[in-house]
């Protein structure tokens, strides 16, 4: 077996494995998944942009959710 296929088939395995944990995925796991992808989102995003957002960065946890207060 080449590098390659060792590759192609450790992808494979990989995203069956992500098909299987999202068809026993909990609601709150999807809100935490979610909630998780839309933070790193935020962050990626320059001070400008956040700024035309009407955020700071350390407003982005509490936007996310909802302006709750987070411990």
């Amino acid at each position: 077996m080449t590098a390659v296929d060792m590759m192609s088939a450790h992808t494979t395995g990989s995203s069956l494995r992500q098909r299987l944990a999202r068809i026993f995925e909990t609601p709150f796991d999807r809100r935490y998944r979610q909630r998780t992808a839309t933070i790193a989102a935020l962050r990626a995003k320059s001070d400008a942009d956040l700024a035309a957002m009407g955020l700071t960065r350390d407003e982005i946890v509490p936007h996310v959710f909802g302006g709750r207060a987070v411990a």
